[in-house]
């Protein structure tokens, strides 16, 4: 499994985790699998994606609503909320992943899973938060 595809799974299990409010769950993942293999190394970098945003919730939707200009954190399209969640928290927790590869990653993300505005929107968002985040780090 490829880290791009480990990283959608994770996508989909936060996604569904804004519904149910749990961490992650094997059932959940390994639905998601559909049969294909899977290596100890993907399950713990899924299991850390998805439990690092829950944990970091609250410091992920505050760093999230500083950014928006004019929008609410509760009123975004979940799609892009969980794309951002996931972005931020990689940007900002997960020192071995590339800062361009988490946005890249995201925004493939929003544009197979969201709507046709959305990428612009959430690259908008990702690059305040870039910013922020890469300043502070200087």
């Amino acid at each position: 499994m490829t880290r791009t595809e480990a990283r959608e799974i994770a996508y989909k299990m936060i996604f569904s985790n804004q519904f149910l409010n749990n961490g992650f769950d094997m059932d959940s993942f390994l639905d998601m699998l559909d049969g294909a293999p899977f290596s100890e190394k993907d399950l713990e970098f899924v299991q850390g994606l998805v439990n690092g945003v829950r944990d970091k919730l609250p410091e992920l939707k505050e760093l999230i609503s500083h950014n928006l200009s004019e929008y609410k954190y509760d009123r975004l399209f979940s799609a892009d909320k969980v794309a951002l969640l996931l972005c931020v928290y990689e940007l900002k927790f997960c020192a071995d992943t590339p800062h361009k590869v988490a946005i890249n990653e995201a925004l493939n993300l929003v544009k197979k899973y969201s709507t046709d505005k959305s990428a612009g929107f959430v690259n908008s968002v990702i690059d305040k938060i870039y910013k922020e985040i890469t300043a502070k780090n200087e």
